[in-house]
């Protein structure tokens, strides 16, 4: 064979090789793209600076802490090796960026198990482009890492089905386990699989399942003990209502775009979303053969939500999406199906225009989104650093403003007021507090003491909660008024911050 021949052989071998390579690095590095911007600049929220407080803490306190709290310690756990590669904000929130991109490759090979290649693509994309998945690879909580776990123990499960033997249960074992010490609530999508092969009446997997299962339940007794003070945790922590067909729809709307949406891009995002699902739903179920990988996905979509939604009623309302980012998943993975088998074709690429059309309006209000919770915390912070006072105290009314401002500006003179005792907000822990070693101030009169200026931050939407009562303003802030007169009020959005020169 002559030279050119030689070479246009081996460039034919490498057109192939990107061909076959393009399915899932194209959506992987979309999916790296789509979750840089706003690494360092959009504001932490109180979730995230708890995540960043505690994972700071040594090992033992990591673990009382959470103890105490409403989640196992794994995140924290992983946070606090990774936080040693840097302690900018966006480099420790690179580690969910990382775990994002991953996630969407396992996307791939799991719909390439199921469907091959072509909807396995497109599922890789839909995934890649998701704001709800995008988010909370930009989040510094635990949801991508339990979303990773659950898929990769529903993926290892389907190796199994398909006789991959041992080294697919352990798989499942393992991605289980970690589930369980991500979140509390990963027991219900660990429990569609049952339902799954329960409807299937398939005993010999089933029984297959449960040992599986047992050997996980066997390395969560460690923190097994911890789980009934956490779940009592959780019936005061979670603050969301009852569901109805309200929290259904918007459920379907966060899957496909975000909530909150200004309300210019509200329209395209409801539109969007509920077109992309009602398309999805009739591709499947009217233009496709159903198939036994169709009953997965559907009890893989519909019993977490299921069940949480009948817990909700049991226990303290939790029908939350992202306890069940489980059925995102495999959502994603039927929509590539319907997206990459339609016909005509013009359908699916009216779905594949649904999904992105609610992905552009979800990620551009989740960069733009500057108030409660994630109000510009740093730019207040950065103005009281810079216009201090002899005397000066700054008083939180609450650890929602103070743990941000706390980890963007520890040496600020800071303290924030307790929760209600027994409230819904009632969240923090004596136990997490000592772990943290942050505790609220007794009063707003004791911490007051001594000081010339008080510098008192809230938001606005605390106070337009109180003005509904019969006190109208938060009490501490009447004690302000009364012995500091007219304070100069500074906003940054919705977030106050009011000066108050107290008499001598």
């Amino acid at each position: 064979m002559d030279a050119p021949a030689v070479a246009a052989s081996r460039a034919g071998g490498t057109l192939k090789r990107l061909g076959r390579a393009a399915p899932w690095f194209v959506p992987m590095a979309t999916g790296l793209v789509l979750r840089l911007p706003g690494l360092e600049g959009r504001p932490i929220w109180y979730d995230e600076a708890f995540s960043l407080l505690l994972a700071a803490r040594p090992f033992a306190q990591v673990l009382s802490g959470t103890a105490a709290d409403t989640m196992p310690p794994s995140y924290y756990f992983l946070l606090g090796l990774w936080r040693g590669l840097g302690q900018a904000i966006w480099q420790q929130r690179f580690l969910n960026v990382v775990l994002g991109v991953a996630l969407v490759g396992l996307v791939y090979l799991f719909g390439r198990e199921l469907y091959g290649r072509p909807a396995a693509g497109w599922a890789a994309m839909l995934a890649a482009i998701s704001p709800l998945l995008i988010y909370h690879a930009q989040e510094l909580r635990m949801y991508t890492l339990l979303t990773l776990s659950l898929t990769a123990y529903a993926y290892f499960f389907l190796l199994a089905q398909k006789g991959a033997g041992r080294f697919a249960w352990i798989g499942l074992v393992l991605a289980g386990t970690t589930a369980l010490y991500t979140h509390n609530l990963a027991v219900f999508s660990l429990l569609a699989l049952n339902a799954y092969l329960l409807i299937r009446r398939e005993w010999k997997g089933l029984a297959r399942l449960l040992a599986a299962q047992v050997v996980m339940a066997v390395l969560f007794l460690p923190w097994l003990q911890f789980v009934p003070g956490q779940i009592q945790k959780i019936q005061l922590a979670f603050w969301t209502p009852q569901p109805g067909i309200l929290e259904l729809v918007q459920a379907i709307v966060t899957f496909h775009a975000w909530l909150p949406l200004p309300s210019s891009a509200l329209i395209v995002g409801v539109t969007a979303s509920l077109l992309a699902a009602a398309l999805t739903g009739y591709i499947v179920l009217r233009r496709l053969h159903l198939g036994w990988q169709d009953g997965m996905l559907a009890c893989l979509i519909l019993v977490p939500p299921g069940l949480l939604f009948l817990a909700s009623y049991v226990m303290r309302p939790v029908f939350v999406p992202r306890a069940f980012m489980l059925s995102l998943v495999a959502y994603l993975v039927l929509a590539g199906r319907a997206v990459a088998a339609a016909r005509p074709r013009p359908l699916g690429w009216i779905v594949a225009g649904a999904f992105a059309a609610a992905a552009v309006v979800g990620v551009a209000a989740e960069l733009t989104h500057r108030t409660f919770p994630r109000s510009p915390f740093r730019e207040a912070a950065a103005y009281l650093a810079a216009t201090p006072a002899d005397g000066d105290l700054i008083l939180h009314s609450n650890k929602l403003s103070y743990f941000p401002m706390f980890v963007y500006n520890p040496t600020l003179p800071q303290a924030f007021l307790p929760d209600e005792p027994g409230s819904h907000n009632d969240t923090l822990a004596e136990g997490t507090q000592q772990a943290l070693g942050l505790f609220p101030t007794a009063s707003v009169e004791r911490s007051a003491d001594g000081a010339r200026r008080v510098r008192y931050v809230v938001f606005q939407r605390e106070l337009e909660e109180m003005a509904w009562t019969a006190v109208g303003l938060p009490p501490a802030l009447e004690w302000l008024y009364a012995h500091g007169g007219v304070p100069q009020r500074t906003a940054f959005n919705d977030l106050w911050v009011y000066d108050f020169d107290l008499e001598p």
